[in-house]
């Protein structure tokens, strides 16, 4: 697939210096943020070009071309935060979709809220919905979706659960509302250990300790960078109980056999009640030879949602921001791929899908719908 219409960089290359209410462009431009070089922002980066073509085909934008500016924030929240300053500064950028990362979404936040609407496709944590006005997010909070992953372990796996979770925003929030929900519903949770994501990498001493406490399932909260090594050391270690983790270890399908049996959190499925878009499905098949996932399905949703405030109310980010604020509410709800979206007042959007789907080999088997519209 061609690439042209993004620029894929390390900075911000925009030299349009078009006034923030101007109406003279030839463009419309959004910035796009992710960890470009990981499987989570090359995914939705993928899902955001689909949607960025499709716009274009229609006729564009108020007549004018849609474009993305993509760059890399390495998922880290203080390269997030000069990444947002040069969006910020920039202001041919209308609005940003991004950041894909919790962490990175929170630290960039102090910079959107000066006035540039963000829009993030996968940032899970329940702090986002706390981020500010000018922060939106197009995927369920953990808030909800931890609990859904601790009833479906209760289930479906067994009542006694070790934890493995990164110490950072998205992991401790994954694993709060996982455990709360898990102890109150009677389940016993044994041995909980931290880590660093993406920095440790021996997690020998954690997994004897769990495989002492003997449970019946162990619990990831966190990225497949760390999930990985942490599937692959436990079967070394002789450890066969099953793994359950949230929407970020998605990327181990098709990795390694090692990973299949692995149960995971979809923030999007396209067999999962609630969820249309057969033809961004196609297109994603015919462009990439395989089915689409929830991260460029979230991808897609946001790219459009953000088109679709340029188009109705035009070129002012304020504008553009209220716009957005009022989906669901003063204004239709929006259909996107992942289901219907409608913003509350933090953001968020209401009650849409979740799914808990299994690894096998390169696809991920739907196993269970937990809630949703």
């Amino acid at each position: 697939m061609c690439l042209s219409a993004v620029a894929v960089v390390g900075i911000m290359l925009s030299t349009n210096t078009c006034g923030r209410g101007g109406e003279q462009r030839d463009v419309v431009r959004l910035g796009f943020a992710a960890p470009l070089e990981q499987y989570i922002g090359a995914e939705t980066l993928r899902g955001a070009q689909l949607a960025l073509e499709r716009v274009n085909a229609d006729g564009g934008v108020r007549g004018r071309t849609l474009e993305l500016v993509a760059v890399t924030d390495s998922a880290n929240p203080e390269r997030a935060v000069r990444v947002a300053e040069s969006f910020y500064t920039d202001e041919s950028v209308l609005a940003v979709i991004g950041h894909v990362n919790s962490g990175a979404t929170l630290a960039a936040a102090t910079i959107y809220n000066r006035g540039l609407a963000a829009v993030s496709p996968t940032a899970t944590s329940p702090e986002v919905s706390e981020a500010g006005p000018w922060i939106f997010r197009v995927c369920s909070s953990d808030a909800a979706n931890s609990a859904r992953l601790a009833r479906f372990a209760l289930r479906e796996l067994g009542s006694r659960a070790a934890i493995l979770y990164a110490n950072e925003p998205y992991g401790r929030g994954l694993r709060q509302g996982f455990a709360l929900t898990f102890a109150e519903r009677g389940g016993t949770l044994l041995e909980e250990y931290p880590y660093i994501e993406g920095q440790t990498t021996d997690f020998e001493p954690y997994l004897l300790g769990i495989r002492e406490a003997r449970p019946d399932l162990i619990f990831i909260a966190g990225l497949d960078v760390s999930a990985g090594p942490i599937i692959r050391q436990a079967r070394e270690l002789g450890i066969t109980v099953p793994f359950l983790g949230g929407d970020g270890i998605l990327g181990l399908a098709g990795q390694d056999p090692v990973y299949d049996g692995t149960y995971v959190g979809l923030l999007y499925h396209p067999d999962a009640p609630g969820t249309t878009g057969q033809v961004f499905v196609a297109a994603y098949r015919r462009a990439y030879g395989a089915e689409p996932d929830h991260f460029p399905a979230l991808g897609y949703d946001a790219v459009l949602l953000a088109a679709r405030a340029v188009s109705e109310v035009g070129f002012d980010r304020e504008r553009i921001r209220d716009y957005l604020e009022g989906v669901g509410g003063r204004r239709e709800a929006f259909p996107g791929v992942s289901g219907l979206i409608a913003f509350d007042q933090n953001g968020d959007p209401l009650e849409k899908s979740f799914a808990i789907g299994r690894i096998t080999g390169d696809r991920i088997e739907l196993v269970s719908i937990e809630g949703g519209s």
